[in-house]
């Protein structure tokens, strides 16, 4: 079983869990999954030490997976969570986060300067400071003296940035939650190894999302450009508006509720994906390539102002319009 497959059998288990907890224990197992392939073991070996993931998972609902990552502990008390904070000084127009366990959350909010509060224990290292006009967030190590789950030793961090301000914003993320929350940014560029990305509805210019075996849930996305590139693992859009949409599935799985682009393009080399255009099938310009491969879309050009082009070599293409024929 692929990583991937098993944590979301795993994820789907821990419905008894609410959604913080949830979010907790798919980062450390996130996480316990990028150490076994550091140390040289295959994903299939790794994933194999994890166990059935219906098994892992009443480990974690009946407190034995939680205990036995705090074996440090022996009683419910909890250590004082320790924090520190950064404030940007001077203009900011980017930021960069580096994340690889635990939950990192971004808001907007009305004030001056971006404001970083982050956990300053010595379970896990951060590095946070600015380079010119980029405030930059790494991720160093994760120290494991015992980890309690439950009683939140890998707190959140909380990133503020003020509301007039429209930074470039990069994310790369091994491993963990970032959520991304809705508004106005410049350009908009993620690399997601593995964990999930999330983002409200936003509005930039240039928007790339990239995920190997990680999952990304766009809320909505208003850009001249978006790119979005599935290699493994997952990507949701709840809508996609703007000039031109390059989405390509290498493997995996993409689903688009809604997109209403000038031109669009969508090459499935193998998964699955399944698109909904706005307009009626007689609104697009159409040109489709098909190889031992499954597309329900037709080749047609009468000179409309919208155009889809498809290329489906081994996986599946679905798309559907908003308004019927």
């Amino acid at each position: 079983m692929k990583y991937i497959e098993w944590r979301d059998e795993f994820e789907g288990y821990l419905s008894g869990l609410d959604e913080a907890e949830r979010r907790r224990v798919l980062s450390y197992y996130a996480e316990m999954y990028a150490d076994k392939r550091d140390s040289g073991l295959s994903e299939d070996e790794a994933v194999a030490q994890f166990g059935a993931p219906y098994d892992a998972a009443q480990k974690i609902l009946d407190g034995e997976g939680a205990k036995k990552c705090d074996d440090a502990k022996t009683d419910d008390t909890q250590e004082k969570e320790e924090r520190a904070h950064f404030s940007s000084e001077g203009a900011v127009d980017a930021l960069e986060i580096n994340g690889a366990l635990g939950n990192i959350i971004l808001n907007f909010y009305d004030g001056e300067g971006v404001n970083v509060d982050y956990p300053a224990t010595s379970l896990i290292d951060y590095k946070v400071g600015q380079q010119g006009g980029k405030v930059v967030i790494t991720h160093k190590k994760i120290k494991f003296k015992g980890v309690n789950l439950k009683n939140k030793i890998i707190p959140d961090m909380i990133i503020q940035i003020p509301r007039h301000l429209t930074p470039d914003v990069e994310i790369n993320l091994a491993a963990g939650a970032i959520k991304l929350d809705g508004g106005d940014y410049g350009n908009i560029k993620a690399y997601v190894e593995g964990g999930a990305l999330t983002t409200g509805q936003f509005n930039c210019s240039d928007a790339q999302f990239i995920t190997d075996a990680g999952k990304i849930e766009i809320g909505g996305a208003v850009c001249h450009r978006m790119h979005a590139e599935i290699n493994a693992g997952k990507l949701h859009a709840g809508s996609i508006y703007g000039s031109t949409a390059d989405i390509r599935v290498n493997a995996g799985k993409l689903n688009v509720d809604e997109a209403d682009c000038k031109r669009t393009e969508i090459c499935v080399s193998a998964g699955k994906a399944e698109i909904t255009l706005c307009g009626a099938k007689e609104d697009y310009d159409a040109e489709v390539k098909k190889v031992l491969s499954s597309c329900n879309l037709d080749s047609r050009s009468v000179n409309c102002e919208r155009s889809v082009k498809a290329e489906v070599s081994l996986g599946s293409l679905t798309v559907n319009f908003t308004q019927a024929t």
